[in-house]
């Protein structure tokens, strides 16, 4: 799984806390963050790293190399290239009024899952 930094202007969410991955890595799961992800929310790469995560300073490569691309916005257009054929996309993606980023995904055969889509639920 692969995480990027959030690009958006004002953007100081991340998807994960390094509590997070170290409960997906317990599950199994390789987990790789772009440098400087948890910046904004005052997280270290050394709080992701003690955690389980890899740390990357390859935008592009950590996106090639992912076969889940987790983000909390819709990525950069350009960026949908980078990712692997038959790979997943999760984050917020607008998908009724963003067609031509739904276009991307279809044409470089990349799978996505919207978040707004995903119900609610208060039971966990």
């Amino acid at each position: 799984m692969g995480i990027p930094v959030e690009v958006h202007p004002g953007e100081t969410r991340v998807p994960v806390i390094p509590q997070t991955v170290e409960h997906l890595v317990k599950l199994g799961a390789e987990v790789e963050i772009e440098s400087g992800l948890g910046v904004k929310c005052f997280f270290t790469d050394q709080d992701y790293s003690t955690a389980g995560a890899k740390i990357s300073s390859d935008r592009k490569g950590l996106v090639a190399s992912s076969d889940i691309v987790l983000r909390l916005r819709k990525p950069p257009v350009e960026e949908i290239a980078w990712q692997k054929k038959n790979s997943l996309h999760i984050s917020y993606l607008d998908p009724f009024n963003e067609k031509e980023l739904l276009d991307k995904f279809i044409e470089h055969n990349v799978n996505a899952v919207s978040m707004e889509l995903i119900p609610r639920t208060t039971l966990a």
